[in-house]
């Protein structure tokens, strides 16, 4: 069993993050590897894919990566030089690939990964951020539009029989007096304690502050916790099957998690089976796989066949992450229309009733 190591300090931080999306990296894999089936060799291939690419920056790198190889370098080496379009699972995985005279395989393999994690990554975010986004711009829309109509407003108002004002009248002209005078201190007051935020929690503290938000955060709590649980059978299962040691992979697949708990989890485990531990049980016993899979992970260590395992686990905790997420996208969705409509109507209900009401 391998000495267990920590991960570097680097990994708190993603540096060299690269500039394209990962759907597009996804389809650049996919036609690497078709090209390569189709009897190319590596170097026919990357001029192939400089000259399909549209894109300047992978141009650029599908050119600069051929003359490295047509130079004798390996391909992972070769690709190394380019960060800012390869990140280092990719490189990790397909120079392993080359190494082992599978890089066809490969390439199929960490397209489906890229694409599988940008997937989960946009439908997480339409389930939670925008919607919550969404809230917030028609919440201040609506209450900047009460604001800027609350003179107009008034005299509209103050010109009818204040006796014969239905409810929702009174209230949408105390709601737009009263937002007259608070939204801009509420705007100022969010304005200072994200700009505080930003300069004081820094770093590490800033991610854990994060995490523990994510983590926390009723209903879609459970959704960030599972995502983080999926990536990291998913990136370690693509690394080892790939070849690459095991613990090794678990490492790169926390650095690249983006999540301060799982990383502390792999710390765990990687301290434990430099103690002699079996790596099955540790991982149920930190949460990054369910106890059901333990003998099975247990018959796959034992035959070498883990990473396949993992990978096997991941695509079921995938399908069914994303079925929660679509749910929740739906929920949400129509949550926000409603609760906006709610509101506009209520305004509108004022505005209208009062007039009503003066005739």
């Amino acid at each position: 069993m391998p000495q267990a190591t920590s991960l570097p300090s680097q990994a708190l931080h993603k540096s060299n993050a690269p500039q394209i999306r990962p759907e597009e990296l996804s389809q650049l894999a996919g036609l690497f590897a078709a090209k390569l089936k189709a009897g190319l060799s590596i170097s026919q291939a990357l001029y192939a894919l400089s000259v399909d690419s549209k894109k300047p920056v992978l141009v650029a790198a599908c050119k600069g990566v051929k003359a490295s190889v047509d130079a004798g370098r390996p391909l992972g080496e070769a690709m190394r030089a380019y960060p800012d379009v390869f990140d280092e699972i990719s490189v990790a995985v397909l120079g392993a690939g080359q190494k082992s005279n599978r890089l066809p395989i490969e390439l199929q393999r960490l397209s489906a990964y890229l694409g599988t994690t940008a997937k989960i990554a946009r439908g997480l975010r339409s389930a939670t951020t925008r919607p919550m986004l969404s809230l917030g711009v028609g919440l201040l829309v609506i209450m900047a539009g009460l604001a800027g109509a609350a003179p107009a407003l008034e005299r509209f108002l103050e010109s009818l029989p204040e006796r014969e004002w239905p409810a929702a009248s009174h209230l949408a002209i105390h709601v737009s007096h009263a937002l007259r005078w608070i939204l801009p201190v509420v705007l100022a007051a969010l304005a200072l304690a994200y700009g505080g935020f930003r300069l004081f929690v820094r770093g590490e503290k800033r991610l854990r502050w994060r995490d523990r938000m994510l983590l926390g955060a009723p209903i879609v709590g459970s959704l960030w916790r599972a995502k983080a649980v999926a990536h990291f059978c998913r990136t370690t299962g693509l690394l080892a099957s790939a070849g690459i040691p095991l613990l090794e992979a678990m490492e790169s697949a926390a650095m690249t998690s983006g999540n301060l708990a799982v990383r502390g989890a792999v710390l765990l485990v990687a301290d434990k089976l430099g103690k002699g531990r079996d790596l099955p049980p540790l991982l149920v016993e930190v949460g990054l796989v369910p106890r059901s899979e333990m003998n099975a992970m247990q018959a796959a260590e034992r035959r070498g066949a883990l990473g396949e395992v993992l990978m096997k686990h991941a695509e079921a905790s995938d399908a069914d992450l994303l079925r929660r997420i679509n749910r929740l996208k739906n929920l949400a969705q129509s949550a926000t229309v409603l609760l906006l409509g709610l509101l506009v109507a209520a305004v509108v209900l004022g505005l209208v009733g009062a007039a009503l009401a003066g005739r």
